[in-house]
């Protein structure tokens, strides 16, 4: 299998996790469906299923696909648009300058009410 240079290591993501947390390969095994060896094995690897992370990440509660988002650049897009952390400085300041000339507009139409 040919490695990807951009390879992100979900096997050393899972095997810190795994011993930081003193979780036995065995428990975990029994919590998604396989033995303690399986498990093992995906630590091994270089990389995982994202069908038996999912697995891990609801059997242990932790969110493996975030650690991995978390190492990829800042400037890259996502798909959830309610997470405003990840809009650009430029979207973020033409919004500010739409409200601010919405503001203008109020204020202006007042002021002209009050001229007449």
């Amino acid at each position: 299998m040919i490695k990807s240079k951009n390879n992100i290591n979900t096997g050393a993501l899972l095997e810190t996790y795994v011993y930081k947390n003193k979780i036995t390969k065995t428990d975990l095994g029994l919590a998604i469906g396989r033995n303690g060896l399986a498990i093992l094995q995906y630590m091994r690897n270089d990389s995982i299923q994202t069908g038996i992370l999912l697995d891990i990440c609801y059997a242990v509660k932790h969110n493996f696909f975030k650690d991995i988002a978390n190492q990829l650049p800042d400037d890259f897009t996502t798909t959830n648009p309610a997470d405003k952390s990840l809009i650009s400085e430029k979207d973020q300041l033409i919004a500010e300058l739409q409200e601010e000339v919405k503001v203008l507009k109020i204020q202006n139409e007042v002021l002209m009410k009050k001229k007449k």
